[in-house]
Formats: structure tokens, C-alpha cells, sequence
């Protein structure tokens, strides 16, 4: 116990340092301090004798009463330095009205080393991450408590609230005192899971409903004897709680509260119980919007942008989304920002009126339109500047809008140049009517070299050599920065049954226009039920559109290659030798993605239609259409956590009964797409096992195709090396004919997986998929789980 008497007595006497006392006075004398001395303070602590004295505040030469505050003032700012368990000041010489002070102190020792024992859940280096002691510091009471404080914390956040810990100080040297080393000893007790969680005071929503609003509290399950079981953690609990009452107020009980809450253990102390008792209030309704200080749109445009109309029960969550900033945009602040109203800003009230309605009322201040001044770009080391302008929105001259700036970062964000986590504008006023923008933007590589390695089952090793250059520049290749795509691509298959040349480049911005041209030059050999070869030049030609928005986009691919049957495999479809095909493919398609890596949001949908022969030249014959849909949903509000549904549906059909269709253009399906061409991936399959069979069980490949997936991915990085998990579940089947096609006859499969991007490598993943029908071999069984290994490339 630290000695506070000694504050008191000084305050009212001083004891010489003899032993004989001063008597007691009753009227304060004074005395001038004629010299003062340190007692108590030792070489091995370092506590300079000066700075104890300068700290007291007391000097040589002053005069002090005694009794009076003086002294006791001094002894306060000592022990406030927090490094003393003893403060006295004492008399030790008196001559007439002059004393000679003694301070008389006892410090707290050093830390010389800090143990921990019975450690089990919790790790020695989880504890020092957050308790600072250090070697050599002073130890007191209040740092040993603190210290404990934090480890209890630590404990508690993984389920042990009835942790104990136990501070012991332990002399290191006899001879040097002045060091301990200090041992907490852990007793973690259980981890503490939830028995129940009741509520009392509610009655618009029963028990259950209130549960399910709480992420990180819940009871225990039957299931948890599988998964992980939850564990209580109070600072989520604390969160979960204010989900609670967001929920009622979403639901327009805005004045409910928690009057309280209860936590108890179990007998066996092994469990809590959690009772949460509430008031709900009563549920309001909207009777009158009102609108003030707008002059630029009208009060109906407005309340139509806030959502709600007369009667509607009142959500204050949203009523504050619509005014200043929802996820679609489409609240009555972006209508301002996104036409120059810069410094817009809004007042809302929400009066209750009577027992159950509420009237809103705005008050709106629009000021002036601000227009764009510059657009600065920051950063950009190899991107030449013209790159990154002609994908922005913002422009000089324009009025200022938020929606523009966020549709030129999702530009920049889909180019693959930069770092988007680290994309961001800026503004910088210039005056009261111009604001300059700023686009911040960091480099990484996105070039790779496409060295592929996969493996099947059924068909052994497959793979790739190449490069993908992605921001290359033809007027200087050493350098690049110029926005356009040069690839090289040398696929193979296993025993030589496949193999594909390719060399292409891409212009996508023509003269600075958003208009694309590629070209390239193809060489292909494929030997399975028939042996074909196929040599030939396309190019391409696109163009963004803005109908029906600006995320639209229509290109057109004229190709021209010959195609040389060596082998029709018995089957009469093929026939042997050379023919030339002519064909023009017209992709419509709509991508408002937010990235091409891991996209979070929106959509990428495509109708690809192609003609061979009809109206042009050749002698193959054939048209096909090719749908495809992406969607991609964020779940628990993150942009990590994403549900991706994606469809895919082809047709293929001759102009005539006789039309001649090289058997490449026909759909194939099943495992990854690594080694062959127009192969559908289904995972839980071998490579190309699903659809039709030609009488010997080779794939005879069909001319519908239909496949749906819905997966569930969450990313654990990234930038600057992308980490995803997934899980996943998906059907898909080739039919030989529409007239045989069935589109619920799926074949279906399920399983987890993950990608990792390396570059300049590529894209690194695996699949372990369980196929769930019966396609190869037909044995009557499910064709069960399957690795699939790629290299290089994404699924």
C-alpha cells in the first residue's frame, strides 16, 4: 500500500531527521529553504537527485510556510510522476528561520524481464502486439494493472470472458534490487459460447426476427458440432446491439431503445445467457414532405428522388440515403452534384407529429454551378497521358459531377493499368465558380507471359507459351504506354492432339477515338475423333456507343481461313480435304463492370453472332449465336464478398439441310478450357465428357449448348497480388440438336476453389469440383470429384 500518510503528516508537521519532532503548531511560521537534499534514489534506477528536486517545484531560497501548502504541493507532483511508492519531506536542519529540506523517496523498481504462463488460445506474441511494457521501464501498480486490463480484453474478444491473471514480481538479483521480472500467470478458463439470447418489450417482432439482425452474435446451433461455434465478443456485441435498433428504426419505430441489458452464466460456467430488454416505441408514418430554398428543381422532382409518398411507414436509414448519397445514385444530392452544384448542401428535419406520423421537412441550399477548370493526372510513370485523358468523362469546360468522376475511375479501374485501391480523385477550388480535378493513379504490371500448365484425367498435360503485352506502344515497343494490346499465344495439347499459333494486335483507341481495330494471324491443329487444321487472318473492328449508355459497345470480326480435313473420324458430317470459310462475327455487348480482376458490381453482358458463307463467299456454311450474361452482386455491403451468376446459352444451325460445319464450330463442354478450342468449362467433368457421343465414345460435339453457375467469392487481397476464394455450384449440357435439346437436363456439379494472380505470370487456380451425374463413365454413379489445376489463365 503506498504510504498517502505521508502527505498528510507533512502537510500538518515536519519530522526532523533525528527523531525529535516539531511541535504541532496552530499558526504557520516562515522559513526560508536553505538547501535541499535527496535520499532514496539510487545509480542502478538513474533518477537524478536534480531532477527529483526540480520536479518537487521547491528551490533553494524560497520562503514556505509550516505548516503550509507548500509542502504538500510538493509531495502532490511527485506522485504524480508515477515512479514512486514513497514520497517524505522532511526537516533536516533548522537554523532560526531557515530549514534544510530532505526528500526522503522510495522508487518503484525496473522491469527486467516479463514472462507469461499458461498460454494456450491466446499467443505470447498476440499479447505483446498490445501490452507496451518494455525492458528497463518503471514498473508501478497502475502499468501492471493496465497491463492485465489488456490481456483480459485480449481474452474476452475470443470467447474467454472468465479469464483470470495473476501478476507475480520476481527479485532478478539480490544485489541490484532495483530490477523484477514480472510473470503473469494465465488462466484462460472455457471459452465461452451462447446458450440463448431473449428479449423482452417487443411486440411488432418476434425473438426471431430481432436474432437474425445480429452478424457476430448467435447462439449455438446443432450445426456448430460441424462448423466453427460462435463465441461471444463484447465489442461485436456492442455492434450487433446497434444493428437492433437500426433495424427498428428502418422499420419506422424511431425512438426505440435499449433500456438494458443482462449477461449471466450457466451452471457449469461454460455458457451465457443474454437477455436484452427494449423499448420499441411507436411505429411512424409519413403524412407531409416539404421541400424549401429550391429553385432549380421542383419539390415533386425531389420528393420523387427521396422515395417516399404520404402513408409509407418512415425508414430514417433511407430517408438518409436519398438525401445525400445511395448506392444507386439516385438521391436528391447526387441531382445536384452531377450538375455543377458543388457546394450544394441540405438541411432535413423529421418532426413527429401527433402519436404516430412524421412530416419532413429540407431546407435546401443550392448556391452556384461550378464548371471544370484543369484535369490534372498524378503518377502515371509509363501510361502516356493521352492514354488515361481519353478515358475520362471529365472535361474542361463541363459542369462539375460526382457521377462523371466515378464513371472515369471505373475507365481507369478497367484498363488494368493502376492500382484501384489506390485510384482517387481530388478537387482544388480556383474560385467561386471553376474547380480544377485531380486523378491520382499508381502503376502496377499487368503484362504477362502466359505460361499455362494444365491437367486432366482423361487427357493428361495440356498448356501454353506466350506474352500478352497490354500496354504496349508500336511507335516505341521498349517503352509501351501507349494503350494497345500485342499477343503472342503457342497452345498444346497432350500427344500433339492440339495445337494453335496465334500473333494479334490492338488498337482500342483509333486516332483517339473510342474505336477499336485488331488484327491477327492463326495457325491450328486439332486431332481427336477427326483431324483438322486451320490456318487464316481476321480483323476486327469495334466502337463504344451511346445507345443505350455509354457501357455499350458493338465490334465486328471479318475472318478468312482455310480449313483442311485429313481425318473425318467415319463421321459423314466432315468432309476430307481443303475448304475456305469466310466468316463475320458482330459482338453487342454491355459491360459496367468495376474491374476485370475481381469485379464487385454490376454487369457484363454479350450476344455474339456469326456468319459463314449465305450471303459471303466460301464453302463452309453456317451461322451461330452465342449469349452470354455475367452479374455480380455485393453481399454484407462489402466489395470483397461477391455473389457472380452467370448464364451462357449457344445455338448453331446451317443455312441449308446439307450446309457443311467444321466440326470446331460445333460446342463442347466439360472440365477447363486449357488445350481445346470452343469447349465450354463445366468443373466436376472431364474435358469435353459432356454432350453427345459418337457411336466409338468419342465427343461428337453438338450444336446447342446452355450452362448456368452461381458462385460466391470473396477476396482476400487485392492488390497487389489478388487472392479470391469461392464456392460455387453449376449445371450445363450440349445437345445434339434443338430438337433433342432439354434445357433442365443439366448436368450439375459443385465444389470451392481459388484464384491467385502473379504477374507477370498470370492468373494461378484450382477447382476441386464434385460432379454430380452420371456422364463418364457410364457406370450408373455420379462422376464424383475432380481436380482441375490451370496455369496462367482465369476460369
Amino acid at each position: 500500500m503506498q504510504k498517502i500518510t505521508a502527505l498528510l503528516i507533512t502537510s500538518l508537521c515536519l519530522i526532523t531527521l533525528n527523531g525529535n519532532s516539531i511541535a504541532q503548531r496552530s499558526k504557520p511560521e516562515q522559513y526560508n529553504i536553505l538547501g535541499i537534499s535527496v535520499e532514496g534514489n539510487t545509480k542502478e534506477t538513474g533518477t537524478e537527485s536534480s531532477a527529483i528536486i526540480g520536479n518537487s517545484g521547491l528551490k533553494v531560497g524560497d520562503e514556505i510556510s509550516i505548516p503550509g501548502d507548500e509542502i504538500r504541493q510538493a509531495i502532490q507532483k511527485l506522485w504524480a510522476l508515477r515512479i514512486f511508492s514513497d514520497v517524505q519531506i522532511l526537516i533536516e536542519n533548522k537554523i532560526d528561520k531557515g530549514v534544510y529540506l530532505l526528500i526522503r523517496v522510495k522508487e518503484y523498481k525496473r522491469l527486467g524481464k516479463l514472462e507469461y504462463i499458461g498460454l494456450d488460445d491466446v499467443s505470447e506474441d498476440d499479447i505483446k502486439k498490445k501490452v507496451t511494457l518494455t525492458t528497463g521501464q518503471i514498473l508501478s501498480p497502475y502499468d501492471i494493472q493496465h497491463a492485465i486490463s489488456i490481456i483480459k480484453s485480449i481474452y474476452e474478444e475470443e470467447g474467454h470472458l472468465l479469464a483470470a491473471v495473476v501478476p507475480e514480481q520476481i527479485d532478478e538479483d539480490s544485489v541490484k534490487s532495483n530490477k523484477v521480472m514480472l510473470r503473469f500467470r494465465v488462466d484462460e478458463g472455457p471459452r465461452l459460447t451462447i446458450k440463448e439470447i431473449s428479449f423482452s418489450g417487443n411486440n411488432a417482432f418476434n425473438n426471431g426476427d430481432l436474432k437474425s439482425e445480429f452478424e457476430d452474435t448467435e447462439e449455438k446451433k446443432w450445426y456448430h458440432f460441424i462448423l466453427p461455434s460462435p463465441k461471444f465478443e463484447r465489442k461485436k456485441y456492442e455492434e450487433d446491439k446497434r444493428r437492433l435498433i437500426k433495424f427498428y428504426k428502418k422499420n419506422g419505430y424511431i425512438d426505440a431503445e435499449i433500456l438494458g441489458d443482462s449477461i449471466w452464466y450457466s451452471e457449469d460456467k461454460k455458457k451465457i445467457l443474454l437477455h436484452i430488454n427494449l423499448n420499441e416505441g411507436q411505429q411512424y408514418k409519413v403524412r407531409n414532405i416539404t421541400w424549401e430554398g429550391n429553385t432549380v428543381y421542383s419539390s415533386e422532382v425531389l420528393t420523387e428522388r427521396l422515395g417516399f409518398s404520404k402513408g409509407m411507414i418512415f425508414d430514417e436509414d433511407k430517408f438518409e440515403k436519398n438525401l445525400r448519397g445511395n448506392e444507386d445514385q439516385t438521391d436528391v444530392g447526387s441531382l445536384y452534384l452531377d450538375d455543377g452544384y458543388l457546394r450544394f448542401n441540405l438541411d432535413p428535419s423529421v418532426q413527429r407529429i401527433g402519436i404516430d406520423s412524421v412530416d419532413l421537412k429540407t431546407q435546401i441550399f443550392e448556391r452556384n454551378q461550378f464548371r471544370i477548370g484543369q484535369v490534372d493526372i498524378r503518377g502515371n510513370r509509363k501510361t502516356r497521358e493521352n492514354v488515361i485523358r481519353r478515358e475520362l468523362f471529365t472535361r474542361p469546360g463541363d459542369f462539375f459531377s460526382r457521377a462523371l468522376i466515378i464513371r472515369s475511375l471505373r475507365q481507369l479501374s478497367q484498363l488494368n493499368y493502376f492500382n484501384p485501391e489506390k485510384l482517387r480523385p481530388d478537387t482544388r477550388l480556383v474560385d467561386d465558380q471553376t474547380v480544377d480535378l485531380i486523378y491520382e493513379v499508381e502503376e502496377k504490371s499487368n503484362d504477362n507471359v502466359n505460361a499455362s500448365v494444365g491437367y486432366s484425367g482423361a487427357f493428361g498435360v495440356t498448356g501454353a507459351l506466350g506474352f500478352t503485352i497490354n500496354n504496349f506502344a508500336i511507335s516505341n515497343p521498349l517503352e509501351g504506354g501507349g494503350g494497345q494490346v500485342l499477343n503472342f499465344d503457342w497452345q498444346f495439347g497432350e500427344g500433339a492432339r492440339f495445337r494453335t499459333f496465334s500473333l494479334g494486335f490492338t488498337e482500342p483507341w483509333l486516332f483517339d477515338r473510342p474505336t477499336t481495330l485488331g488484327f491477327s494471324i492463326f495457325d491450328t491443329r486439332q486431332k481427336f475423333s477427326w483431324d483438322l487444321r486451320q490456318t487464316g487472318v481476321s480483323a476486327r473492328l469495334g466502337r463504344r456507343l451511346n445507345w443505350p449508355d455509354n457501357y455499350s459497345r458493338a465490334d465486328w470480326t471479318l475472318r478468312y481461313q482455310n480449313n483442311d480435313i485429313r481425318d473425318a473420324g467415319g463421321s459423314p458430317y466432315y468432309d476430307l480435304g481443303v475448304s475456305q470459310q469466310v466468316s463475320l462475327t458482330q459482338v453487342l455487348s454491355r459491360n459496367s463492370t468495376d474491374s476485370p480482376i475481381f469485379p464487385s458490381i454490376g454487369s457484363n453482358v454479350a450476344l455474339s453472332t456469326e456468319i459463314s458463307g449465305g450471303p459471303l463467299p466460301g464453302t463452309v456454311d453456317y451461322h451461330k449465336w452465342i449469349f452470354n450474361s455475367d452479374w455480380y452482386i455485393p453481399v454484407f455491403g462489402s466489395s470483397r464478398v461477391v455473389l457472380s451468376l452467370s448464364s451462357a446459352v449457344g445455338y448453331l444451325e446451317g443455312f441449308k439441310k446439307d450446309s457443311k460445319i467444321p466440326p470446331i464450330e460445333y460446342f463442347y463442354m466439360g472440365g477447363t478450357l486449357m488445350g481445346y478450342v470452343s469447349t465450354t468449362p463445366l468443373r466436376g467433368y472431364e474435358d469435353r465428357s459432356v454432350g453427345p457421343l459418337t457411336a466409338l465414345g468419342q465427343e461428337e460435339g453438338g450444336r446447342v449448348m446452355s450452362k448456368h453457375s452461381l458462385e460466391l467469392r470473396f477476396a482476400a487481397t487485392i492488390n497487389p497480388m489478388p487472392i479470391y476464394f469461392l464456392t460455387f455450384v453449376e449445371g450445363g449440357n450440349v445437345f445434339r440438336n434443338l430438337k433433342e435439346a432439354d434445357f433442365f437436363d443439366l448436368k450439375r456439379s459443385y465444389g470451392i476453389g481459388a484464384r491467385l494472380l502473379i504477374q507477370p505470370i498470370g492468373m494461378i487456380g484450382f477447382d476441386y469440383a464434385y460432379g454430380a451425374d452420371d456422364v463418364l463413365p457410364k457406370d450408373g454413379k455420379p462422376d464424383g470429384w475432380h481436380f482441375h489445376f490451370q496455369f496462367g489463365r482465369g476460369f
